[in-house]
């Protein structure tokens, strides 16, 4: 690629010496994107649709009440015994249409306002890190009923949006930002936003992973100007110390992180960013949240030995499989679990259409076909590096539990892995340059509009499951007839909510990529700038 074409492909006034008030600007509006996307889903998903959300629910309302660390005689077999309010103990209630597609969510009874008496709950997330839970659990001290759980999905939303625009953030200041933004915005599956909208710690643990990782991808692409990336240096920080902070598994997905962007770029820059006091005091901070991290490990461990008991059903252990059959199985199961990667919501019970899994399958395949044409050659082992830890790394870990807890391993636990893979295909395809020449043009537009209707049906299709339920014959005319449940504001003004979002979002993308170019002409949209991302 030539040096005038490289430089182009620096959007005038957005680079990292850009003035602050442009940065925030842009910071803001990927952060609302993320935020309001994220609350819709929050919105439209029944309470307690989440994956295990009863039992982190009753978490954050006792950490937020100074009940952190597990006692000897709060454990008797189930769980972490604390005293919370009675709405939120009783949560189990609300998960009666789990795993039946046939059942709406008119099932679950109300959540009385006024339950607000303290009562013991029980739940099997007792020995988690409290720094999530703490954040999460502020809402319920000053409301009370659903509307406190909302809230505190919401302020879920909201913390893991932080990371998510800082994550694009970083991304829209390399070098050659497109392709790593394309293969960033594909990664940004529905399940993706699902999982930003539940009270429950994976939400944030894949967030700040992409978000260490972008910002470390801009710190290097940077490397002999290091002072002008204090803002990555600062996500990298903030988010290691997140991760730290989390669940214990996030170091590893960390780990994983930073080396696969080590080995996307030249020793020379490594060391350069390696060296630079910046950088250290930078790693200094992180430190800090790691050190805490860890301690809180220590604590766990001591911890009654009932107190991280699984729920029933999940906890299934298999003492008669081997760790390496385990570790095979694993590996046998790698495609298996890329469904749950694009869309198997509620508690894994409601896969999105066939068709949207078949879109963002074709996607995936197409990426990373296109990354082996990168050069130079080497840099594909960083490439093929990402991929095998999304196998590989999993297949450890499930190996290393299978005689106490059995399989348990999801594919929303892997997330982290695959936003860090295909950003990097994104960062491989670099070397290969960004045409905007009329043919690509339309060939961008058709997948982004096929991506923005791959969306909004997934998220009314799930919708749909919960309004009138899935079943042999088909239930979308009794969405508009008789619904059998409704979320706050209605299924029809949230997905047409859902549906303008993405499609401004869409917009503003297309012109970033085809500068002046538009993708598609609506007069309502005519007004719309060019943007600065």
């Amino acid at each position: 690629m030539s040096e005038s074409n490289y430089q182009e492909t620096i959007p005038q006034g957005e680079g990292w010496l850009a003035s602050p008030v442009r940065s925030n600007g842009l910071f803001l509006r990927l952060f609302l994107v993320f935020a309001v996307l994220g609350t819709l889903w929050a919105i439209a998903t029944p309470l307690m649709a989440y994956p295990d959300e009863p039992s982190h629910t009753i978490r954050a309302a006792a950490v937020v009440r100074g009940q952190i660390a597990a006692e000897p005689g709060q454990s008797f077999g189930n769980g972490v015994h604390f005293q919370i309010p009675s709405y939120i103990a009783n949560l189990d209630a609300q998960t009666c249409f789990t795993f039946s597609r046939n059942r709406t969510a008119d099932c679950a009874p109300s959540i009385p306002a006024g339950d607000n008496f303290d009562v013991i709950g029980v739940t099997s997330a007792g020995s988690y890190n409290p720094m999530y839970y703490w954040v999460v659990g502020l809402p319920s001290l000053i409301m009370t009923g659903a509307p406190a759980i909302y809230a505190m999905r919401i302020v879920s939303v909201l913390f893991s949006a932080v990371f998510y625009g800082a994550a694009f953030m970083a991304l829209s200041k390399l070098r050659k930002p497109k392709w790593p933004l394309v293969t960033a915005s594909m990664a940004v599956t529905p399940m993706v936003l699902f999982l930003s909208s539940g009270i429950n710690p994976n939400s944030i643990e894949i967030a700040a992973t992409m978000a260490a990782f972008c910002a470390l991808l801009a710190v290097l692409d940077r490397a002999h100007s290091i002072r002008s990336t204090l803002p990555a240096i600062a996500t990298v920080a903030a988010a290691t110390m997140v991760l730290a902070n989390t669940r214990s598994v996030s170091l590893v997905w960390l780990l994983c992180a930073v080396v696969i962007a080590f080995l996307l770029f030249k020793w020379d820059a490594v060391k350069r960013v390696l060296g630079n006091r910046l950088v250290l005091i930078g790693v200094g901070l992180a430190a800090i949240g790691v050190v805490l991290g860890l301690l809180w490990m220590v604590v766990s461990m001591n911890a009654p030995a009932s107190s991280g008991t699984a729920p029933e059903g999940i906890i299934n252990p298999a003492p008669g499989v081997a760790p390496y059959q385990a570790f095979v199985t694993m590996l046998d199961r790698t495609f298996d679990f890329i469904p749950q990667y694009i869309g198997v919501v509620g508690w894994l019970d409601t896969p999105v259409p066939q068709g949207v899994i078949a879109f963002w399958s074709m996607l995936f395949v197409a990426t990373l076909l296109m990354a082996l044409l990168a050069r130079p050659r080497k840099i594909l082992f960083a490439l093929v590096l990402a991929l095998l830890a999304v196998a590989v790394v999993p297949a450890f870990l499930q190996a290393s539990l299978v005689t106490t807890v059995g399989f348990f391993w999801q594919g929303r636990y892997s997330m982290p892995l695959v936003l860090v893979a295909f950003v990097s295909a994104g960062v491989t395809l670099r070397s290969l340059g960004f045409s905007t020449r009329r043919r690509n043009q339309s060939i961008a537009r058709i997948l982004i509009l096929t991506a923005l209707f791959s969306h909004v049906i997934a998220f009314l299709y799930v919708l749909r499951r919960y309004v009138v339920g899935i079943t042999d014959i088909s239930t979308w005319q009794t969405m508009i007839s008789h619904p059998s449940w409704q979320p706050p504001l209605g299924w029809l003004v949230l997905t047409l909510i859902y549906g303008v979002v993405l499609l401004l979002a869409g917009q503003r993308f297309y012109f970033y990529l085809f500068p002046g170019k538009k993708l598609i002409n609506i007069p309502a949209l005519a007004a719309i700038r060019r943007p600065k991302l």
